[in-house]
């Protein structure tokens, strides 16, 4: 019986969909074997037909002409029960292969399924730790913030972002793409979302409480922390138009990023006070 078209193909280097490929092989030798004997038994019944046709013989006796033709009825009334008994079982084993083919393809497309979800789990790994090389391969305090830049506007999806150091008790930005960074000047520490973000070190994602109204087009707020401690905070906008909302891969880079770019952050700007200074 022909495949559902749509079925997704068997994945080759697994296992146990070579497995079912050769159980497969076997059911259509089977089917073949099946045909085959259907086959034969149909050709011997039509001989049988063919030999109770009148041959010119001499005429027997009416009694013994009547027993033949007796006989010869029963004969065939006995080979038709076997061929209609062998259909059936013909029959019966083909609705039990057919669903065995069934549930071989059901396997198939589950088998499928899990393999792109393993790749897709691959993809987003492989983004993380390229995230995470850009963030610790940069030399310097705006390499870090240039690398930050471009994991959020490509992984994310968005292009309105800023980086606010915490001086004090106040936030200031550092770096900001796409937003007017004058609103974002001295904010203080757990005033709005920002502040509250930098002073409890708590991922904020949008709807999620009342915003205020100088952050109503945030999306997500991210600490950027050292230890415990909140270094800075990144504010990420409005998500661009093909992006409809934040994912759980999305929220795996944030992870990333509150664990690993404030430490960047402050590691770059110690080792570039002594060259300043100098």
């Amino acid at each position: 019986m022909p495949s559902d078209p749509r079925s997704p193909r068997l994945v080759p280097d697994l296992a146990s969909g070579g497995e079912k490929h050769r159980e497969l092989q076997k059911v259509n030798e089977r089917l073949r074997e099946l045909v085959a004997s259907l086959k034969s038994e149909q050709e011997r019944l039509a001989e049988a037909r063919a030999s109770s046709l009148p041959t010119p013989t001499p005429p027997p006796m009416a009694g013994s002409e009547h027993g033949a033709i007796d006989l010869e009825k029963k004969r065939l009334v006995a080979e038709l029960a076997l061929a209609r008994e062998a259909i059936d079982h013909a029959s019966a084993e083909r609705e039990r292969l057919r669903l065995r083919l069934a549930d071989i393809e059901a396997e198939n497309r589950r088998i499928c399924d899990e393999y792109v979800a393993v790749e897709e789990k691959s993809s987003e790994l492989a983004q993380l730790f390229v995230a995470l090389d850009r963030i610790h391969g940069a030399l310097t305090r705006d390499e870090v913030l240039g690398a930050l830049q471009e994991i959020v506007i490509n992984l994310i999806g968005t292009e309105e972002l800023a980086v606010l150091e915490v001086q004090g008790d106040r936030l200031a930005p550092i770096h900001t793409f796409g937003v007017d960074p004058e609103p974002l000047r001295d904010i203080a520490l757990g005033a709005g979302t920002i502040g509250r973000t930098a002073a409890t070190g708590v991922l904020h994602l949008a709807g999620r409480g009342e915003p205020t109204p100088e952050d109503r087009d945030l999306t997500a707020c991210v600490p950027l922390k050292v230890g415990d401690r909140v270094y800075a905070v990144l504010a990420i906008f409005r998500l661009l138009g093909h992006k409809p909302g934040l994912t759980e891969a999305d929220h795996a880079v944030f992870e990333l990023l509150s664990s690993h770019a404030g430490i960047a952050l402050h590691l770059r700007a110690q080792t570039a006070r002594p060259a300043a200074a100098g």
